[in-house]
Protein backbone atom coordinates (compact mmCIF):
# COMPACT_ATOMS: atom_id res chain seq x y z
CA UNK A 1 0.00 0.00 0.00
CA UNK A 2 0.86 3.13 -1.23
CA UNK A 3 0.54 6.60 0.55
CA UNK A 4 0.03 9.50 -1.39
CA UNK A 5 2.50 12.19 -1.72
CA UNK A 6 -0.04 15.24 -0.56
CA UNK A 7 -0.77 12.92 2.60
CA UNK A 8 3.05 11.93 3.42
CA UNK A 9 3.54 15.59 3.62
CA UNK A 10 0.92 15.94 6.03
CA UNK A 11 2.22 13.29 8.26
CA UNK A 12 4.36 14.34 11.43
CA UNK A 13 8.12 13.92 11.83
CA UNK A 14 9.06 12.06 14.75
CA UNK A 15 10.42 15.10 15.89
CA UNK A 16 8.07 17.34 15.10
CA UNK A 17 5.57 15.09 16.91
CA UNK A 18 7.71 14.81 20.31
CA UNK A 19 7.73 18.73 20.00
CA UNK A 20 3.77 18.65 19.60
CA UNK A 21 3.27 16.69 22.68
CA UNK A 22 5.87 18.26 24.83
CA UNK A 23 4.48 21.81 24.30
CA UNK A 24 1.05 19.74 24.97
CA UNK A 25 1.97 18.83 28.27
CA UNK A 26 3.68 21.97 29.22
CA UNK A 27 0.60 23.57 28.33
CA UNK A 28 -1.63 21.35 30.45
CA UNK A 29 -3.33 21.26 33.33
CA UNK A 30 -0.13 18.55 35.01
CA UNK A 31 2.29 21.47 34.14
CA UNK A 32 0.50 24.04 35.02
CA UNK A 33 0.30 22.43 38.65
CA UNK A 34 4.01 22.09 38.79
CA UNK A 35 4.26 25.66 37.74
CA UNK A 36 1.84 27.01 40.57
CA UNK A 37 3.68 24.73 43.17
CA UNK A 38 6.97 25.84 42.61
CA UNK A 39 6.21 29.82 42.28
CA UNK A 40 4.29 29.56 45.37
CA UNK A 41 6.89 27.67 47.26
CA UNK A 42 9.63 30.03 45.98
CA UNK A 43 7.65 33.26 46.76
CA UNK A 44 7.26 32.13 50.79
CA UNK A 45 11.04 31.39 50.36
CA UNK A 46 11.73 35.01 48.84
CA UNK A 47 9.68 36.76 51.41
CA UNK A 48 11.00 34.48 54.44
CA UNK A 49 14.59 35.56 53.12
CA UNK A 50 13.74 39.31 52.54
CA UNK A 51 12.53 39.49 56.21
CA UNK A 52 15.66 38.38 57.05
CA UNK A 53 17.80 40.96 55.29
CA UNK A 54 15.54 43.56 55.74
CA UNK A 55 15.73 42.97 59.89
CA UNK A 56 19.54 42.71 59.79
CA UNK A 57 19.88 45.87 57.55
CA UNK A 58 16.87 47.82 59.50
CA UNK A 59 19.39 49.63 61.73
CA UNK A 60 21.70 50.38 59.40
CA UNK A 61 18.83 52.52 56.50
CA UNK A 62 17.08 53.94 60.01
CA UNK A 63 20.03 55.28 61.08
CA UNK A 64 20.79 56.66 57.82
CA UNK A 65 17.41 58.00 56.63
CA UNK A 66 17.52 59.72 60.30
CA UNK A 67 20.59 61.49 59.55
CA UNK A 68 19.20 62.99 56.10
CA UNK A 69 15.77 63.82 58.29
CA UNK A 70 13.53 61.18 56.79
CA UNK A 71 10.53 60.73 58.30
CA UNK A 72 8.19 57.47 59.36
CA UNK A 73 7.02 57.19 55.76
CA UNK A 74 10.49 58.12 53.80
CA UNK A 75 11.81 55.73 56.05
CA UNK A 76 9.19 52.84 54.69
CA UNK A 77 10.20 53.62 51.20
CA UNK A 78 14.06 53.53 51.70
CA UNK A 79 13.40 50.27 53.41
CA UNK A 80 11.47 48.76 51.06
CA UNK A 81 13.75 50.11 48.18
CA UNK A 82 16.47 48.24 50.18
CA UNK A 83 14.43 44.51 49.35
CA UNK A 84 15.57 44.78 45.66
CA UNK A 85 19.70 44.13 46.96
CA UNK A 86 19.00 40.77 47.49
CA UNK A 87 16.71 39.41 45.48
CA UNK A 88 18.62 38.17 42.67
CA UNK A 89 20.45 35.78 45.11
CA UNK A 90 16.69 35.12 46.99
CA UNK A 91 15.53 33.82 43.60
CA UNK A 92 17.92 31.76 42.92
CA UNK A 93 17.87 30.32 46.10
CA UNK A 94 14.36 29.99 46.62
CA UNK A 95 14.18 28.07 43.11
CA UNK A 96 16.45 25.10 44.38
CA UNK A 97 14.24 25.20 47.09
CA UNK A 98 10.70 24.93 45.34
CA UNK A 99 11.70 22.91 42.64
CA UNK A 100 13.85 20.31 44.89
CA UNK A 101 10.55 19.90 47.41
CA UNK A 102 8.07 19.36 43.88
CA UNK A 103 10.59 17.21 42.72
CA UNK A 104 11.54 15.11 45.43
CA UNK A 105 7.54 15.00 46.12
CA UNK A 106 6.99 13.71 42.56
CA UNK A 107 9.63 11.05 43.06
CA UNK A 108 7.81 9.73 46.19
CA UNK A 109 4.60 9.67 44.63
CA UNK A 110 5.88 7.35 41.93
CA UNK A 111 4.84 10.19 39.34
CA UNK A 112 8.09 10.43 37.89
CA UNK A 113 7.35 6.47 36.71
CA UNK A 114 4.44 6.98 35.46
CA UNK A 115 6.39 10.02 32.96
CA UNK A 116 8.81 7.97 32.33
CA UNK A 117 7.10 4.89 31.69
CA UNK A 118 4.78 7.28 29.20
CA UNK A 119 8.30 7.42 26.52
CA UNK A 120 8.45 10.75 26.89
CA UNK A 121 9.39 11.36 30.66
CA UNK A 122 12.80 12.70 30.63
CA UNK A 123 12.13 15.39 27.63
CA UNK A 124 9.00 16.22 29.64
CA UNK A 125 10.88 16.88 32.87
CA UNK A 126 13.33 18.95 30.96
CA UNK A 127 11.00 20.53 29.74
CA UNK A 128 9.50 21.54 33.14
CA UNK A 129 13.16 22.48 34.42
CA UNK A 130 13.52 24.53 31.22
CA UNK A 131 10.94 26.57 31.20
CA UNK A 132 11.28 27.53 35.47
CA UNK A 133 14.81 28.03 34.59
CA UNK A 134 14.24 30.28 31.11
CA UNK A 135 11.42 32.33 34.26
CA UNK A 136 14.09 32.50 37.04
CA UNK A 137 16.96 33.99 34.72
CA UNK A 138 14.54 36.18 33.37
CA UNK A 139 12.96 37.65 36.35
CA UNK A 140 16.57 38.10 38.22
CA UNK A 141 17.76 39.63 35.24
CA UNK A 142 14.98 42.22 35.47
CA UNK A 143 15.27 42.33 39.06
CA UNK A 144 19.37 43.05 39.53
CA UNK A 145 19.55 44.84 36.08
CA UNK A 146 16.41 47.18 36.08
CA UNK A 147 14.76 47.34 39.62
CA UNK A 148 17.45 47.04 41.51
CA UNK A 149 19.38 50.29 39.78
CA UNK A 150 16.17 52.25 40.05
CA UNK A 151 15.55 51.27 43.90
CA UNK A 152 19.46 52.75 44.44
CA UNK A 153 18.43 56.20 42.56
CA UNK A 154 14.86 55.86 44.27
CA UNK A 155 16.50 55.95 47.85
CA UNK A 156 18.73 58.39 46.78
CA UNK A 157 16.11 60.54 45.81
CA UNK A 158 14.17 60.26 48.69
CA UNK A 159 16.65 60.95 51.18
CA UNK A 160 17.44 64.24 48.78
CA UNK A 161 13.98 65.55 49.27
CA UNK A 162 14.14 64.36 52.88
CA UNK A 163 16.90 66.67 53.57
CA UNK A 164 15.92 69.86 51.34
CA UNK A 165 12.69 69.59 53.12
CA UNK A 166 14.03 69.76 56.56
CA UNK A 167 16.47 72.53 55.46
CA UNK A 168 14.06 74.62 54.14
CA UNK A 169 12.20 74.59 57.80
CA UNK A 170 14.90 75.74 59.48
CA UNK A 171 18.16 74.25 61.57
CA UNK A 172 17.56 72.13 64.56
CA UNK A 173 19.67 73.19 67.63
CA UNK A 174 22.71 70.80 68.53
CA UNK A 175 22.76 69.72 64.89
CA UNK A 176 25.68 69.25 62.94
CA UNK A 177 25.04 70.06 58.99
CA UNK A 178 27.45 68.68 56.75
CA UNK A 179 27.33 70.01 52.90
CA UNK A 180 30.27 69.18 50.46
CA UNK A 181 32.23 72.38 51.27
CA UNK A 182 30.66 73.85 54.70
CA UNK A 183 29.78 72.56 58.46
CA UNK A 184 26.91 74.12 59.97
CA UNK A 185 25.95 74.04 63.51
CA UNK A 186 23.01 75.06 64.87
CA UNK A 187 23.81 76.56 69.06
CA UNK A 188 21.50 76.84 71.71
CA UNK A 189 20.31 79.81 73.11
CA UNK A 190 22.22 81.55 75.85
CA UNK A 191 19.98 83.00 78.45
CA UNK A 192 21.20 86.35 79.27
CA UNK A 193 23.82 87.20 77.18
CA UNK A 194 26.35 84.93 78.79
CA UNK A 195 29.51 84.81 77.13
CA UNK A 196 31.08 81.50 75.69
CA UNK A 197 32.91 78.93 77.90
CA UNK A 198 36.25 79.73 77.72
CA UNK A 199 37.97 76.62 75.52
CA UNK A 200 41.03 74.72 77.43
CA UNK A 201 44.76 76.10 77.45
CA UNK A 202 43.05 79.57 76.91
CA UNK A 203 42.37 79.36 73.32
CA UNK A 204 40.65 82.25 72.21
CA UNK A 205 36.72 81.72 71.37
CA UNK A 206 34.52 83.45 68.85
CA UNK A 207 32.10 85.63 70.75
CA UNK A 208 29.26 85.91 68.61
CA UNK A 209 27.52 88.02 70.40
CA UNK A 210 26.21 91.34 68.78
CA UNK A 211 26.81 94.56 70.95
CA UNK A 212 24.43 95.44 73.36
CA UNK A 213 22.11 98.34 71.99
CA UNK A 214 19.85 101.05 73.60
CA UNK A 215 17.86 98.48 75.56
CA UNK A 216 20.71 96.75 77.02
CA UNK A 217 19.11 93.22 75.61
CA UNK A 218 21.81 90.92 73.69
CA UNK A 219 20.49 88.63 70.83
CA UNK A 220 22.55 85.42 70.69
CA UNK A 221 23.84 83.84 67.43
CA UNK A 222 22.40 81.08 67.14
CA UNK A 223 23.76 79.29 63.72
CA UNK A 224 27.63 78.61 63.41
CA UNK A 225 28.93 77.36 59.60
CA UNK A 226 32.76 76.14 59.08
CA UNK A 227 33.96 76.84 55.52
CA UNK A 228 37.12 76.04 54.47
CA UNK A 229 37.80 77.95 51.35
CA UNK A 230 41.30 77.38 50.48
CA UNK A 231 44.19 74.76 51.22
CA UNK A 232 44.98 77.00 54.11
CA UNK A 233 42.45 79.89 54.88
CA UNK A 234 39.00 78.67 56.60
CA UNK A 235 35.90 80.81 57.05
CA UNK A 236 33.77 81.09 60.27
CA UNK A 237 30.48 82.70 59.69
CA UNK A 238 27.40 82.99 62.62
CA UNK A 239 24.18 84.06 61.89
CA UNK A 240 21.45 84.91 64.71
CA UNK A 241 18.96 83.80 61.78
CA UNK A 242 18.91 81.89 58.65
CA UNK A 243 16.53 80.89 56.03
CA UNK A 244 16.27 79.29 52.41
CA UNK A 245 13.55 80.65 49.82
CA UNK A 246 12.88 78.15 46.79
CA UNK A 247 14.26 75.71 45.24
CA UNK A 248 12.15 77.36 42.12
CA UNK A 249 11.85 75.07 38.74
CA UNK A 250 15.94 76.01 37.65
CA UNK A 251 16.78 74.39 41.27
CA UNK A 252 17.79 78.22 42.51
CA UNK A 253 17.70 78.94 45.97
CA UNK A 254 17.90 82.41 48.15
CA UNK A 255 20.32 81.69 51.10
CA UNK A 256 19.26 84.57 53.69
CA UNK A 257 21.05 85.32 56.90
CA UNK A 258 19.64 88.27 59.27
CA UNK A 259 22.57 90.00 61.74
CA UNK A 260 25.76 87.67 60.78
CA UNK A 261 29.40 87.73 61.16
CA UNK A 262 31.92 86.40 59.07
CA UNK A 263 35.43 85.41 60.46
CA UNK A 264 39.13 84.71 57.96
CA UNK A 265 41.45 82.41 59.48
CA UNK A 266 44.53 81.28 58.43
CA UNK A 267 44.38 77.67 58.54
CA UNK A 268 47.41 75.58 58.81
CA UNK A 269 45.39 72.26 58.19
CA UNK A 270 45.43 71.12 54.06
CA UNK A 271 41.96 71.63 52.20
CA UNK A 272 40.91 67.65 52.07
CA UNK A 273 40.67 65.55 49.03
CA UNK A 274 37.47 64.49 47.35
CA UNK A 275 37.82 61.00 48.77
CA UNK A 276 38.34 62.74 52.34
CA UNK A 277 41.68 62.09 52.18
CA UNK A 278 44.04 64.77 53.37
CA UNK A 279 45.95 66.17 50.75
CA UNK A 280 49.59 66.91 51.41
CA UNK A 281 50.93 70.56 51.16
CA UNK A 282 53.73 70.88 48.16
CA UNK A 283 57.36 72.01 49.15
CA UNK A 284 57.79 75.21 51.09
CA UNK A 285 59.10 77.44 48.42
CA UNK A 286 60.57 79.89 51.40
CA UNK A 287 61.39 79.51 54.88
CA UNK A 288 59.11 81.54 56.78
CA UNK A 289 55.94 80.77 54.78
CA UNK A 290 54.43 79.13 57.40
CA UNK A 291 55.30 81.55 60.34
CA UNK A 292 53.62 84.33 58.49
CA UNK A 293 50.77 82.19 57.25
CA UNK A 294 50.63 81.84 61.32
CA UNK A 295 50.60 85.00 61.71
CA UNK A 296 47.91 86.60 59.35
CA UNK A 297 45.94 89.07 60.48
CA UNK A 298 42.18 87.82 61.18
CA UNK A 299 39.48 89.41 59.06
CA UNK A 300 36.19 89.86 60.34
CA UNK A 301 33.00 91.49 58.96
CA UNK A 302 29.67 92.43 60.57
CA UNK A 303 26.68 92.95 57.95
CA UNK A 304 23.36 93.26 59.17
CA UNK A 305 21.16 91.13 56.37
CA UNK A 306 22.43 89.32 53.62
CA UNK A 307 20.79 87.26 50.77
CA UNK A 308 23.17 84.98 48.41
CA UNK A 309 21.75 83.23 45.21
CA UNK A 310 23.55 80.04 45.02
CA UNK A 311 22.13 76.59 43.24
CA UNK A 312 20.79 73.46 45.24
CA UNK A 313 23.42 71.29 44.00
CA UNK A 314 25.82 73.72 46.03
CA UNK A 315 24.12 73.01 49.70
CA UNK A 316 23.20 69.40 48.84
CA UNK A 317 24.81 67.93 45.06
CA UNK A 318 22.42 65.59 43.65
CA UNK A 319 24.28 63.88 40.60
CA UNK A 320 22.60 62.25 37.29
CA UNK A 321 21.66 58.89 37.60
CA UNK A 322 23.64 57.70 34.66
CA UNK A 323 26.73 59.09 36.86
CA UNK A 324 26.86 56.79 39.53
CA UNK A 325 27.47 52.61 38.50
CA UNK A 326 25.14 51.21 40.67
CA UNK A 327 22.35 53.23 39.70
CA UNK A 328 22.97 52.06 35.58
CA UNK A 329 20.54 49.91 34.22
CA UNK A 330 21.59 46.73 32.06
CA UNK A 331 21.20 48.30 29.09
CA UNK A 332 23.28 51.10 29.72
CA UNK A 333 26.02 49.27 30.69
CA UNK A 334 25.40 47.28 27.49
CA UNK A 335 25.38 50.31 24.68
CA UNK A 336 26.61 53.20 26.81
CA UNK A 337 30.40 52.79 28.01
CA UNK A 338 32.02 55.24 31.03
CA UNK A 339 34.66 55.78 29.09
CA UNK A 340 35.83 58.78 31.50
CA UNK A 341 38.65 57.05 33.52
CA UNK A 342 39.65 52.98 33.00
CA UNK A 343 38.61 52.16 36.50
CA UNK A 344 35.01 53.30 35.52
CA UNK A 345 34.64 51.25 32.88
CA UNK A 346 36.24 48.50 35.09
CA UNK A 347 33.78 49.16 37.71
CA UNK A 348 31.37 49.50 34.90
CA UNK A 349 31.95 46.12 33.56
CA UNK A 350 32.15 44.63 37.03
CA UNK A 351 29.00 45.25 38.27
CA UNK A 352 27.88 43.91 34.50
CA UNK A 353 29.16 40.80 34.61
CA UNK A 354 28.28 39.99 38.72
CA UNK A 355 24.51 41.01 37.32
CA UNK A 356 25.04 38.77 34.77
CA UNK A 357 26.45 36.07 37.26
CA UNK A 358 23.64 36.45 39.28
CA UNK A 359 20.75 35.72 36.53
CA UNK A 360 22.68 32.68 35.51
CA UNK A 361 22.24 31.43 39.10
CA UNK A 362 18.64 31.23 38.50
CA UNK A 363 19.28 29.84 35.15
CA UNK A 364 20.95 26.80 36.56
CA UNK A 365 18.86 26.37 40.57
CA UNK A 366 17.09 24.17 38.72
CA UNK A 367 19.28 21.92 37.76
CA UNK A 368 21.22 21.89 40.94
CA UNK A 369 17.63 20.73 42.56
CA UNK A 370 17.54 17.88 39.65
CA UNK A 371 21.22 16.50 40.78
CA UNK A 372 20.37 17.05 44.57
CA UNK A 373 17.18 14.87 44.03
CA UNK A 374 18.94 12.20 41.93
CA UNK A 375 21.48 12.40 44.99
CA UNK A 376 18.53 12.07 48.11
CA UNK A 377 18.50 8.78 49.78
CA UNK A 378 17.21 7.75 53.01
CA UNK A 379 21.13 8.36 53.81
CA UNK A 380 21.36 11.66 52.59
CA UNK A 381 17.95 13.11 52.77
CA UNK A 382 19.36 15.57 55.64
CA UNK A 383 21.83 17.12 54.08
CA UNK A 384 21.32 16.69 50.14
CA UNK A 385 18.98 20.00 50.08
CA UNK A 386 21.80 22.21 52.47
CA UNK A 387 24.46 21.04 50.12
CA UNK A 388 22.99 22.40 46.93
CA UNK A 389 22.29 24.91 48.50
CA UNK A 390 26.09 25.29 49.26
CA UNK A 391 27.25 24.53 46.25
CA UNK A 392 25.32 27.28 44.53
CA UNK A 393 26.47 30.07 46.47
CA UNK A 394 30.19 28.48 45.95
CA UNK A 395 29.19 29.23 42.54
CA UNK A 396 28.47 32.79 42.88
CA UNK A 397 31.40 33.04 45.05
CA UNK A 398 33.47 31.30 42.63
CA UNK A 399 32.08 33.61 39.93
CA UNK A 400 32.37 37.14 42.03
CA UNK A 401 36.27 35.87 42.21
CA UNK A 402 36.84 35.36 38.73
CA UNK A 403 35.70 38.49 37.67
CA UNK A 404 37.41 40.35 40.33
CA UNK A 405 40.62 38.52 38.94
CA UNK A 406 39.82 38.99 35.00
CA UNK A 407 38.94 42.92 35.86
CA UNK A 408 36.77 43.38 32.54
CA UNK A 409 37.19 46.38 30.44
CA UNK A 410 34.66 45.46 27.99
CA UNK A 411 31.38 43.49 27.21
CA UNK A 412 32.65 40.11 25.92
CA UNK A 413 35.91 40.10 28.66
CA UNK A 414 33.12 40.59 31.04
CA UNK A 415 30.15 38.23 29.96
CA UNK A 416 32.70 35.33 28.35
CA UNK A 417 33.95 33.91 31.48
CA UNK A 418 30.81 34.17 33.31
CA UNK A 419 29.10 32.50 30.55
CA UNK A 420 32.39 29.81 30.21
CA UNK A 421 31.79 28.74 33.68
CA UNK A 422 28.31 28.43 34.21
CA UNK A 423 28.50 26.20 30.69
CA UNK A 424 31.01 23.72 32.23
CA UNK A 425 28.83 23.48 35.47
CA UNK A 426 25.43 23.05 33.63
CA UNK A 427 27.63 20.34 31.74
CA UNK A 428 28.43 18.69 35.12
CA UNK A 429 24.78 19.14 36.22
CA UNK A 430 23.68 16.89 33.00
CA UNK A 431 26.28 14.54 33.28
CA UNK A 432 25.21 13.74 37.07
CA UNK A 433 21.70 13.20 36.34
CA UNK A 434 22.65 11.11 33.30
CA UNK A 435 24.74 9.11 35.83
CA UNK A 436 21.84 8.93 38.41
CA UNK A 437 18.94 9.05 36.35
CA UNK A 438 17.87 5.85 37.73
CA UNK A 439 17.61 7.24 41.56
CA UNK A 440 16.25 10.02 40.29
CA UNK A 441 13.07 8.06 39.00
CA UNK A 442 13.04 5.46 41.58
CA UNK A 443 11.54 6.39 44.91
CA UNK A 444 13.37 5.70 47.99
CA UNK A 445 12.76 7.50 50.85
CA UNK A 446 9.07 5.85 52.43
CA UNK A 447 9.00 3.44 49.13
CA UNK A 448 10.47 1.12 47.40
Amino acid sequence: MTVPVTDARSIPAPFASTRARIWAFVRGDYARGFFRGVAGQALAVIILIEAIFLAEHFTWVFRDAVRHEADLFGISLVLACTSTEIFDLALATAILMASYATLLKMRENREMLVLFASGLGPYRICALIGVVALAGFGIATAGSGIADPMSHYAQRSILFSSELRSLKKGVAKGEFYYFPSYVAYAMDHVQGGAPPPVAPGDVPVIDARPPAVNTGVNKDRTLFIYQQTGPHTSRVVTAAQARLDGPDITGRIVLNLNDFTSHTFADAHPLPAADGADVKPGPVKCKNCLDDLKDAPRISMRVRDMSQLMMVDQLLPFTARSSNTAEQTVFEQLFVPDNHTPDSRAAQMRLLAERFSRGLLSLLAPLVALVGVAFTSRLTNWFALPLACLVLMSMNILCEWIITTVVPLGVFSALAPVLLLYAALAWIGVVLVVWRHNDFVRPQLSRS
